[in-house]
């Protein structure tokens, strides 16, 4: 052995001691999962160790003799260090030694990744390893149609995002579509999002309520679908218009409701049908409703009746925000300083923890707030950096405490809600907001109890404590099956800032493959796409990254089965080049020589 290979042997032998050790130290944590992720937990401890240390020297030496430089040894780190030992010393790239007990090698390890990931997400699509997760849109745009669109574009899961509309819309959304996948031969499983702690403000100001339903419009100005609305006899939800309960059981398909909105402008609701709520109208423009507004009833040419439009609750304020403006933060949303613009905080005792200097995120990022004073009122924050200024400020905006270390609490009323439902309607749940290992044990315990044989889990790592405590996490994961990891990037984002992320998640998706459990990329994905039609260059860029997580998530918006075809076609194209950071090298177009010019 040269004195080259001699040294790059020591190291390695050194890195072998190291995560010997080191999951000597986790042998508790890695004797409570389950019989099956045993040798995940293991692998897990020993990826701790290998990244506790600077091997990029190593790495490099490594690369230098054409032998494997570590950089993808995330699922199988103790057999990659016994083949490297073994090429060195003469011996071949065989990694058994004695007393090491199963062999985790790259097969094994990949093995085990897939059939965690067909456990929690249903068999594989046939055109790639890849799954592609829609977040469902509102129960009255979840229709038979929408669903067959969605699944013929290539959507495999379905996200029901908890914290908006009620368990009677949840589950027309899920009937419908999974009797549609089931239509397409497909399984169509089902996720329900938590709520979960998910801090927000609110504005206890009330003004005259207005209904905005805007037109759903391309990048060229162009109405591309129609507005949707339940009419109804008592205002209950968003997108809802009161109308005369008596014209309720007698309106018909094609019947027209014509009225000045509020903007003085000619409009009008086309009826479609009954609903279980109500009655469906829809328009091609966009609509500003307040109560009273007179209606006229047409069939045709006849007109039938004229009515008023009912009431609905007053809401929130809008706060005028610039920078420099002061924020009072407290239980009451009341301020007697004029100065000072009162926010409502859902859990006031959570104020207490938050110090002096601190920051406070709103509207997801959108505004940012360092606090100048405690007072007996509140807290008070000073706006230093807006997206524009003004900016609008609306009630129920996310609010953050990066800088905060804050002991919140999960399962809510909202919360258990959610998980009732999803357990008898859905196929797992995601919990929102993970922060410590028990708000893991907490949800995992429940589904126990529950008995559910293959009802999945998705942790969702969104917060800057899910980071402080992601080891724990994740042994604390495998205590359960099936169970995933979802890369929350917005609120991520938010608490750890942008730059921050860019390097988050490539080491999120590194310790979900050295556990061996499947990782969602989520938030944003083609989000122009969904919205407009049109991605941006960043956009596409970003989607292609995103296949190396097992599922990409998309959100809503009118444009989704696009998004979802767009999606595809960058994964099926991406997979001929790449598998999770492995680039893959099929024939290259651009590599072929051209003909030789002809000689004259």
């Amino acid at each position: 052995m040269t004195k080259q290979a001699e040294a790059l042997h020591a190291s390695l032998v050194a890195l072998e001691k190291a995560i010997a050790e080191e999951e000597a130290r986790q042998r508790a944590r890695i004797d409570a999962v389950l019989p099956k992720h045993r040798l995940s937990a293991t692998n897990l401890a020993h990826y701790f160790g290998l990244r506790k240390k600077d091997v990029r020297r190593l790495q490099l030496d490594l690369a230098a003799l054409g032998l494997s430089s570590l950089g993808r040894c995330e699922g199988h780190v103790r057999d990659t260090l016994r083949r490297l030992c073994g090429w060195l010393s003469g011996e071949g790239g065989n990694a058994t030694a004695p007393g090491a007990g199963e062999a985790l090698d790259w097969a094994k390890a990949e093995k085990i990744l897939h059939d965690n990931t067909h456990a929690l997400f249903g068999p594989r699509p046939p055109d790639r390893h890849v799954y592609i997760m829609v977040t469902a849109p509102d129960a009255i745009e979840a229709t038979a149609a929408w669903s067959d669109e969605l699944l013929q574009a290539g959507a495999d899961l379905l996200r029901i995002n908890g914290a908006h509309e009620s368990p009677q819309e949840w589950a027309a959304i899920a009937a419908t579509f999974k009797a549609r996948a089931r239509a397409h031969g497909r399984q169509g499983r089902v996720i329900v999002d938590l709520p979960g702690p998910k801090l927000r403000t609110d504005i206890r100001q009330l003004e005259q309520p207005v209904l905005h339903l805007p037109r759903r419009k391309d990048q060229f100005g162009r109405t591309v679908t129609p507005t949707r609305v339940l009419l109804v006899a008592e205002h209950a939800g968003e997108a809802q218009i009161p109308v005369p309960p008596q014209w309720l059981p007698r309106l018909e398909a094609g019947d027209v409701l014509g009225f000045t909105d509020s903007g003085e402008r000619d409009r009008s609701l086309v009826i479609v049908g009954p609903d279980a709520a109500g009655v469906v109208a829809q328009s091609l423009r966009s609509l500003y409703v307040t109560p009273g507004l007179e209606l006229v009833w047409r069939r045709g040419e006849k007109e039938l009746a004229r009515g008023q439009v009912g009431m609905m609750p007053k809401q929130p304020a809008v706060f005028s925000v610039n920078v420099g403006d002061r924020l009072l933060l407290n239980a009451s949303g009341q301020s007697e300083d004029p100065a000072a613009r009162a926010l409502a905080f859902p859990e006031p005792q959570l104020l207490a923890q938050v110090k002096v200097g601190e920051r406070v995120i709103l509207d997801d990022g959108r505004l940012i707030a360092v606090v100048e004073a405690k007072r007996s009122d509140g807290l008070l924050c000073r706006v230093k950096h807006a997206v524009k200024s003004p900016i609008r400020l609306r009630s129920g905006k996310g609010i953050a405490f990066p800088d905060s270390a804050l002991s919140l609490r999960q399962l809510g009323p909202q919360d258990e809600i959610a998980l009732e439902f999803a357990l008898e309607h859905a196929d797992g749940v995601g919990v929102s907001f993970v922060n410590t290992p028990q708000d893991v044990a907490l949800v995992g315990e429940r589904l126990k109890q529950k008995g559910k044989p293959g009802f999945g889990m998705i942790l969702k790592l969104e917060t800057r404590g899910a980071m402080r405590n992601l080891a724990a996490i994740l042994f604390e994961a495998l205590k359960h099956d099936p169970v995933g990891l979802m890369i929350a990037r917005g609120d991520l984002a938010v608490e750890l800032s942008f730059e921050k992320l860019a390097e988050m998640q490539e080491e999120l998706l590194w310790f979900g493959e050295a556990c061996h459990l499947p990782v969602i990329w989520a938030t944003q994905v083609l989000d122009s796409v969904a919205h407009s039609g049109l991605p941006t260059r960043a956009e596409v860029t970003d989607a292609a990254m995103s296949m190396r997580a097992e599922c990409v998530m998309l959100n809503k918006g009118p444009y989704i089965a696009a998004a979802t075809r767009m999606l595809v076609d960058i994964i099926r194209k991406m997979e001929s080049h790449q598998y999770k950071k492995r680039s893959l090298y099929r024939p290259l177009s651009l590599a072929r020589t051209p003909p030789a010019d002809k000689a004259d």
